[in-house]
């Protein structure tokens, strides 16, 4: 009996950390927003068509998250997913499928609808939209006195704090 008394109160310690944790309604636990896989826009996906080559639709939806090991260049998938804080998460699939000639066959997709993914924060120059006035208007730097890092021509050059001018010689040189 003595000796099961230590092996009970082992048990009973190893035990109690079986037990969740009850965390207070008024402390808020922390939970951060995770985005992965390639962000997939309704109209972007909708231009995908049959007969389409494989770099046609890299150059619409993107590098593919998984490429299929057992079906080399005949499938790619792109996964959208994005949680935010305690929110469900939102998880889209598209699965392009190819025949031997690398032209798109069936396109797939899985999941939650597009119309329903949550905004992204996604900079207006990265989108794939262009307007005709973005293509028509080059875009002017902010200060035109200041040389383009793209000039290969010499700058002429002033001394820095602490530098010295060049010597200029004070009489001509002498003629022979």
């Amino acid at each position: 009996m003595i000796r099961a008394l230590p092996l009970l109160a082992l048990l009973a310690l190893s035990l109690s950390g079986c037990t969740s944790v009850y965390v207070p309604s008024f402390i808020k636990v922390y939970q951060p927003d995770i985005a992965q896989g390639n962000v997939l826009e309704p109209d972007r996906v909708a231009q995908v068509q049959v007969g389409m080559s494989k770099n046609q639709v890299n150059q619409i939806l993107g590098t593919p998250a998984l490429q299929d090991i057992f079906h080399r260049n005949q499938r790619e998938t792109y996964v959208f997913y994005d949680k935010r804080g305690k929110n469900k998460a939102f998880q889209h699939t598209v699965v392009v499928l190819y025949d031997t000639d690398g032209r798109v066959t069936k396109l797939e997709q899985h999941g939650d609808p597009l119309d329903q993914a949550p905004a992204q924060d996604i900079p207006e120059a990265l989108r794939h939209k262009k307007t005709s006035a973005d293509a028509t208007t080059p875009t002017e730097p902010n200060n035109p006195a200041a040389p383009s890092p793209y000039d290969l021509t010499p700058q002429p050059t002033t001394p820095g704090l602490g530098a010295v001018a060049p010597l200029q010689p004070s009489t001509p040189p002498l003629q022979p």
